[in-house]
This record gives C-alpha cells, sequence and structure tokens, in this order.
C-alpha cells in the first residue's frame, strides 16, 4: 500500500522540491520587482514583443510580479497557521491558477528559445558552431529568467497539487482518469513539432518552405540557427512518443546499469511539463503578437507564413503535451495500484 500511495502521487523528490522552488521564485524575483520599484535596481523583466505581456513596460510588470510574490507569501503564510482542510484545499487551487499565469503568461517565447538555443550556447562558449564568437549575453540572461519563471510558476502548480492530494480523503488524487487520453494527446503533441521542424530544416537545404527566396538569402548562417531549434523539434518529438511506448517505461536492456529497469516516473514527468509550459508560454506569445498587428517584429514579411504560422499551433502543442504527460503518470500510478491489489488478492 505504500508503495501505491507513493506512486500516485507526482514523484516524491519533486513534490519536495517543489515548495523551495516555488519560495525561491517569491522571494528573488518579489526582491527583485522591489528594488527596481524603489529605484534601486533594473526591472527584473524587460519588454518584449514576443510575451503574453508585451504590451506593458518594465515598471508595470515589476509591480506584476512583486504583486503575485506578496499574494503567494501571504497565502503560503496563512495556510500554514491554519492547516483545516478546506484552507488547504483553497490554498492548493491558488496556487496553481498563480503559477499558471506565472508559468504561461509571466514567462513567454524565451524561455523556449533558452531551451532551445541551449545546446548552440554550449558549443559557441568553447568556440564551435555558428554562434561563435557571436553570443549575446544580455538575451541569454534576458530567457533565464523566463526560464526562471516557468519553473517557479511550475513549482507552485506542484505545491499546490500536493495541497489538494493532502485535502483528499486518503491522501491522494486519482492520476488514472488521464490514462485514457494518452494516445490522441501524443499524436498532436508529436504532429504540431514536426511540422514546426520541417521549414527549418528545408531552409537549411534550401529550400524556401513557406518564406519567399530572398528571406531565405538574407538567413544567411541564421539557418543553422533554426536548423538547430528544428532537430530540438524532432527529438522532443521523438521523447513524446515515448509517452505511450514501451521504451518509455522500461529503460533498453542494452543501456547499461539501467537496462531493464522502470524509467523513473519523474525523468520523463518533470522535462515534458517543463517544455509544455514554455512551449504553451512561446504560442500565446505568437497570439498576442497577431492580434496586436506585431507580427512585422519576426524576420520576414508576414506573407513569409513559414516564419510564424507553425508557431500559432504551439499552444494546442503545450496543452497536448502536457495532457500526454498527465495521462503517462496516471497509466504508471494506475498499473502500480492495481499490481498492489492483484497480489493483496492473491495473498
Amino acid at each position: 500500500m505504500s508503495v501505491t500511495m507513493e506512486r500516485t502521487q507526482p514523484p516524491s523528490a519533486v513534490r519536495r522540491a517543489a515548495p523551495w522552488v516555488a519560495g525561491a521564485w517569491t522571494l528573488a524575483f518579489g526582491a527583485l520587482s522591489g528594488l527596481a520599484l524603489l529605484g534601486r535596481a533594473p526591472d527584473p523583466w524587460v519588454p518584449d514583443a514576443a510575451s503574453p505581456l508585451g504590451g506593458l513596460d518594465g515598471t508595470q510588470m515589476s509591480w506584476v510580479i512583486a504583486m503575485l510574490a506578496l499574494l503567494v507569501l501571504v497565502v503560503g503564510g496563512a495556510a500554514v497557521k491554519t492547516r483545516t482542510p478546506r484552507t488547504t484545499r483553497a490554498t492548493g487551487w491558488f496556487l496553481i491558477v498563480v503559477g499558471l499565469v506565472v508559468a504561461a503568461v509571466v514567462s513567454d517565447v524565451r524561455a523556449l528559445m533558452f531551451l532551445g538555443y541551449l545546446p548552440q550556447v554550449l558549443l559557441a562558449t568553447v568556440g564551435l558552431g555558428p554562434g561563435a564568437g557571436k553570443l549575446e549575453w544580455g538575451l541569454f540572461v534576458d530567457s533565464g529568467a523566463a526560464l526562471g519563471h516557468a519553473v517557479g510558476g511550475l513549482a507552485m502548480v506542484v505545491a499546490g497539487v500536493s495541497l489538494l492530494a493532502r485535502a483528499t480523503p486518503g491522501g491522494r488524487l486519482d492520476w488514472g482518469r488521464w490514462a485514457r487520453w494518452g494516445r490522441p494527446a501524443v499524436a498532436v503533441a508529436v504532429v504540431v513539432p514536426l511540422l514546426y521542424a520541417a521549414t527549418r530544416i528545408a531552409w537549411t537545404v534550401g529550400i524556401p518552405l513557406g518564406i519567399s527566396r530572398e528571406m531565405l538569402d538574407e538567413l544567411g548562417e541564421g539557418r543553422w540557427a533554426g536548423f538547430g531549434l528544428g532537430t530540438f523539434a524532432v527529438v522532443g518529438a521523438i521523447l513524446t512518443w515515448g509517452l505511450v511506448a514501451r521504451w518509455g517505461e522500461v529503460f533498453w536492456r542494452w543501456v547499461p546499469r539501467v537496462g531493464g529497469r522502470p524509467v523513473p516516473v519523474a525523468m520523463a514527468l518533470v522535462p515534458g511539463i517543463l517544455v509544455a509550459s514554455a512551449v504553451t508560454s512561446a504560442g500565446i506569445s505568437f497570439w498576442r503578437m497577431a492580434i496586436a498587428d506585431d507580427l512585422w517584429t519576426v524576420p520576414g514579411a508576414t506573407s513569409d507564413w513559414g516564419a510564424w504560422a507553425p508557431e500559432m499551433l504551439w499552444p494546442l502543442w503545450g496543452v497536448a503535451l502536457a495532457v500526454a504527460c498527465l495521462a503517462y503518470l496516471g497509466r504508471r500510478t494506475d498499473g502500480v495500484e492495481l499490481l498492489a491489489k492483484s497480489r493483496k488478492t492473491l495473498g
């Protein structure tokens, strides 16, 4: 029974770390925003058209972040003093809502840029690849901050889910209900990034898919950056397929040391949910630009649909990937619970 209880919840290490990560976000960005509002530090959020809140300036965003951080501190402190099931449940839902706002709205396309360009940045630091000698560390810091918002927001969500479980009879949530949505969600979460990858890889080999020949020539060596992002999307699609494949549950036997052992749920769940958040936020950013008529900020003309149309599907990709991850969690934990029940019956 103890095994079932442990596996039916989000991985224990993640649950233990979530409140600390959420607290770190609250204190760090709350303090930075407060100092910025007092004129003692620059605003921790740099305005960018490619953001769900791109219409706000740095000072306005400092107010938004400071207020969110203050609310999390106040509500979290109140919940510690009053631990009734009703208060615990209300706090859990509050953290989930605020966490989703931070991860998908305060964060933006720069979080996905950080993840997508990280391999190329690492190569550039040692003088390799198309980015060698061309790194703009200011952009790297801004994208790192956006990723920090994504991580902090998701930590709040996990902390909120843990509180909901604590307030539920039996101390656990039923994730098995998500299992039936696994295959359709994975299908969507595989197809959408492959559509994006097709355009970037085509540009690399000289095919102007979705763009004009003039734009393709203007990209120059920038096509290799797109190739890196396209490759990243292909790898992500393959790993997403693993959420419904046997090798996503058990390591291949030829893998040294861990071959034949179960894949830790957190190994699939944590990066999957993080990418889902970053992709959703980036997709919302492109929709905001389209509605605000800011697509001109994307390289190329608005007629070059290959530069922006695949990104309009990213919210669908992000939601599908999140559902696929929850279905994976439900299938893995539901299987463990059924096994425990059958053993109890046979015993």
